[in-house]
């Protein structure tokens, strides 16, 4: 074997791998899994391998009750499942901004989905919450933008009826920005954030059928005013260098 192809075989085999789990049961299909570059981390890997055995317990649990119930209500019991695929939204020195979108089944006419997010702060090993980063004044700020960004994907996904915000309506009004999952996002892959990813599950702003949401928030310089100082250097707004 040349010397060339085999160098590049040993630098692939290097490589760290993406970390994946999947299971099939009966009772229960299970898929978890992260990126390589959140497995190197060690105490990033503990705090979602720790997720991850939560997770399935409680899968696990919710399978075996419908099971018992339908054995006992003569209906037919349909495997539930658990997938959960963790990806980074951004990466830089100081910190790394990773989010998961599960989809899960539990009985019923259908599945969900739903969302997590992780801030990871290198240098300090944990993770820190992105709405505390900004600030509550910071959060207050963006939310009109927010309320706006959503109502137009709204207001698209919902062509030809009138759309207008009814505070009782949770399909109509707003949902508070603080109580959302919230991931920084580096679209450009320059180590430094612009935006703010808000992912929103189905039910949170629409009926089921219209999905998720996702909305996309770029920085402006008052959002990131209240950031503690060693977080700055890893947050940008457009032109900013």
């Amino acid at each position: 074997m040349p010397l060339t192809i085999l160098l590049a075989l040993l630098a692939a085999a290097a490589q760290p791998a993406n970390f994946a789990v999947d299971e099939a049961t009966p009772l229960l299909e299970f898929r978890y899994g992260w990126p390589a570059a959140a497995d190197a981390i060690a105490p990033l890997r503990a705090r979602l391998a720790g997720a991850m055995a939560r997770a399935r317990a409680r899968a696990t649990g919710y399978a075996r009750i419908d099971r018992t119930d339908a054995a006992e209500n003569g209906r037919p019991f349909e495997a539930h499942w658990y997938d959960a695929g963790w990806r980074i939204d951004g990466s830089g020195p100081v910190l790394l901004s990773l989010s998961a979108e599960i989809s899960t089944f539990t009985g019923g006419v259908h599945g969900n989905i739903d969302f997590e997010a992780i801030l990871w702060d290198r240098a300090a090993g944990r993770g820190v919450a992105a709405a505390r980063l900004f600030g509550g004044n910071a959060i207050r700020a963006m939310a009109p933008r927010f309320c706006a960004a959503l109502d137009a994907m709204r207001a698209e996904r919902r062509a030809g009826e009138a759309f207008a915000a009814m505070p009782d309506d949770p399909f109509t009004a707003c949902p508070a920005l603080a109580g959302q999952v919230m991931a920084p996002a580096d679209g450009d892959g320059n180590g430094r954030f612009e935006a703010l990813h808000v992912l929103l599950p189905p039910y949170a702003a629409g009926p089921f059928a219209e999905g998720d949401y996702r909305v996309a928030l770029r920085f402006e310089p008052a959002d990131l005013a209240a950031i503690p100082g060693r977080y700055r250097p890893a947050f940008e707004v457009a032109g900013e260098r």
